[in-house]
């Protein structure tokens, strides 16, 4: 059982700070926002300076896209290489197919990057993840490859002295063929904001298909919202602050599809998800910084563990 830290923002100090407490209080992951808009600051520069103030908690981005128009998959292979090196093994690489077309392509076209429909960012990611892998393995020969949206002529990653753990995949998947990719590719499969009952489904049906594609123990992830609170008062009144940054509707879906409530309330849900077969806990809280909920979060991990 492994629980997770999602931040994001641009208060670099605030970053910082977070991630040393969660090491301190036994977090197994903190991993932080990528993207191009002003929410955050750049992905990989910023993890880049928490290697060395850290040295047991796993960091990586929330997830990483494999868009060509936005970073050269070699590149990005040589960076995971990198990263894995300085950190002694501690990148989770983390990617997925993306949100919705209507969600998400506010986030990308004032950038002048194509947000592609559904089935296209599947084949990308397929295709993505195949190539990524071919590279972290050409430090033995060079990598011909010829896809629909990469291409290889000849490439290798060979740094010397540079001797590297394999690098963990999570690949975030809801849908039959995304977990299809799960399943051939990921050592940690995630989902996202969907209650017990429902992981429980949607687990059944990945470890059908899982178990038709590989004989690798794959680890089972949820990312899941987090309002926690010591008091009823406290909570009723981050639960109106959670309505209105986020919606009245965000705030109900929460309350079905998240971890709300007091410590004990709380420990209740996480058992419930812990019986549906999670191993691994993506946590978003309402306030990434808030010192005191991480504290009281942490207190109901030493209760469960």
């Amino acid at each position: 059982m492994k629980f997770c830290l999602e931040v994001w923002g641009t208060n670099y100090e605030k970053i910082k700070e977070t991630c040393i407490f969660a090491e301190k209080s036994g977090y197994d992951g903190f991993f932080y926002g990528e993207s191009l808009t002003d929410i955050d600051l750049d992905c990989w520069t910023v993890l880049s300076s928490l290697i060395n103030i850290t040295s047991k908690i796993k960091i990586g981005p929330v997830i990483t896209y494999l868009f060509p128009e936005y970073r050269n998959i070699t590149l990005l292979a040589k960076q995971a290489i990198t990263f894995q090196h300085l950190t002694k093994g501690r990148l989770e690489f983390r990617t997925g197919a993306g949100a919705t077309l209507q969600y998400s392509i506010q986030w990308w076209h004032p950038f002048g990057i194509e947000y592609r429909k559904a089935f296209e960012r599947v084949q990308l990611l397929d295709e993505g993840l195949k190539v990524l892998i071919m590279l972290w393995n050409s430090r033995m020969s060079s990598v011909k490859f010829e896809g629909k949206y990469f291409k290889l002529n000849g490439a290798s990653l060979k740094i010397p002295h540079i001797v590297i753990e394999k690098i963990p995949i999570t690949v975030a998947a809801k849908k039959k063929k995304t977990m299809t990719i799960a399943a051939n590719y990921a050592d940690i499969w995630e989902s996202s904001y969907i209650s017990p009952i429902e992981f429980l489904k949607l687990n059944h049906d990945f470890t059908r298909i899982s178990g038709k594609n590989t004989n690798r123990k794959i680890e089972k992830s949820i990312e899941l919202d987090v309002v926690i609170a010591e008091s009823e008062t406290d909570l009723k009144y981050k639960e109106k602050i959670f309505a209105m940054e986020r919606g009245p509707n965000m705030l109900h879906q929460i309350k079905k599809h998240g971890l709300i409530g007091k410590p004990a309330n709380i420990a209740e849900r996480i058992n419930e998800y812990l019986k549906a077969g999670v191993t691994q806990f993506l946590l978003s809280f309402q306030d990434p910084f808030d010192i005191n909920s991480l504290s009281s979060f942490n207190d109901v991990m030493k209760a469960i563990k």
